[in-house]
């Protein structure tokens, strides 16, 4: 009996009540009709949930900065590296390798070489030749330290003569003498003065004297 009681009450409540709805998805989404100050309240919070992101992704940019910026070589260290470089480059076709120019010492000439100068086209007399002179003629000696020619004293007769020239200067013919200082010739007490630049000129035994030719001299 009193199952039944409930049965009842049960289908009563069934026929009467309108049956409970379960919302779907799309009734469940459906808004109601918003107000003014409810639309306002909707986009304020839209906006905020983007501007937190940028702030948060600006954080790791800002610290890697003076990591990057450390890891860059300083400006001392590239010349150093560029000289370097440039040293162990060999040299190409195009490069044009230093010239250094050394310039020649020259030799000081000998006394001997000095009077050579003086004799243009000298031919040497192979045995000497034997001249006579006339009349007095002046017996010569080229100091090759003053390049000055120096009188030794005059002869007459017989000499002999080792080789014939051109005396540069005054480009006339003479004859080349040997000479035994203070012995040939009869010049026995020859100037002191003129004996002492023989000496300095390395000349204490004998010297090669000269004969300026004249008509007055002639071979024998």
């Amino acid at each position: 009996m009193r199952r039944c009681y409930m049965l009842l009450i049960v289908l009563v409540l069934a026929g009467c009540g309108q049956p409970m709805q379960i919302g779907t998805p799309s009734q469940t989404q459906a808004r109601p009709t918003l107000l003014p100050d409810e639309i306002i309240q909707p986009s304020v919070t839209a906006i905020s949930v983007p501007s937190a992101a940028p702030s948060m992704q600006t954080t790791p940019m800002v610290a890697t900065t003076p990591s990057a910026a450390a890891s860059e070589p300083s400006v001392g260290i590239e010349p150093t590296a560029e000289v370097t470089a440039t040293a162990a480059r060999p040299i190409t076709a195009t490069q044009t390798p230093a010239l250094i120019v050394i310039p020649l010492t020259q030799v000081p000439e000998t006394n001997e070489q000095r009077w050579r100068a003086q004799e243009q086209d000298r031919k040497v007399n192979e045995p000497p030749r034997i001249y006579s002179a006339k009349n007095p003629a002046t017996l010569w000696w080229y100091d090759p330290l003053t390049s000055q020619s120096v009188p030794i004293g005059t002869i007459s007769g017989e000499f002999p003569a080792q080789a014939e020239f051109t005396l540069r200067g005054v480009q006339q013919a003479a004859l080349e003498v040997p000479y035994r200082i203070n012995n040939d010739f009869g010049l026995t007490a020859i100037s002191e003065a003129v004996r002492e630049r023989m000496k300095a000129a390395g000349y204490s035994q004998s010297v090669e004297a000269y004969i300026l030719r004249t008509a007055d001299i002639q071979p024998k």
